[in-house]
């Protein structure tokens, strides 16, 4: 049987930790493990922080600015999400926007956490993309940061929580009604 790797044992503790009530929803420290063993999982995907994805938008120098996307469900998307994303279902990807902007744009992957933006990252590098990032702690920690969301009506300052368990890691003033 093989044992688990240090940054998930670490990051099971602080998850735990959260459960208990011990750290609040939304740490910083949550975060970290969680990253931890994200990038331990998928060593060869990169990692864009929120701060580092604001600035690359705003002046890209250089770089192209990147194509944003969304890689949670439909509800999720619905209820907000980072302006300019665009959704790609994380269980059946259809690859076909991204294939239309080419293989040299640069691309940012982002979930609620990053574990399935992660692996929808790793499928777009072995699908011959040569720039593809993943937003460090997805949209939740871009949510809590205070960072700007919208859905279809306009500016939003909720997030999908996805279920119970996950919405623990979003502050509470940016996680939406379970449900909604």
């Amino acid at each position: 049987m093989k044992r688990p790797g240090v940054p998930t044992v670490v990051s099971l503790l602080l998850l735990a930790a959260v459960l208990a009530g011990v750290l609040m929803p939304g740490s910083p420290l949550v975060f970290f493990g969680l990253k931890r063993a994200i990038a331990f999982k998928f060593p060869g995907v990169r990692q864009v922080s929120p701060g580092e994805l604001v600035a690359w938008m705003a002046d890209p120098g250089d770089r192209r600015p990147p194509l944003l996307i969304d890689a949670r469900s439909e509800a999720e998307y619905r209820v907000s999400h980072i302006e300019g994303a665009v959704r790609i279902d994380p269980v059946q990807p259809d690859l076909q926007p991204v294939a239309a902007v080419g293989h040299r744009t640069p691309v940012v992957v982002y979930s609620a956490t990053g574990v399935r933006a992660t692996a929808l990252a790793e499928a777009l590098r072995k699908e011959r993309f040569d720039e593809v990032a993943d937003l460090e702690g997805g949209i939740f920690e871009w949510a809590n940061e205070g960072r700007p969301l919208v859905n279809d009506r306009g500016p939003v300052s909720v997030v999908h929580p996805r279920d119970d368990w996950w919405g623990r890691l979003l502050k509470p003033q940016y996680r939406a009604p379970v449900g909604s």
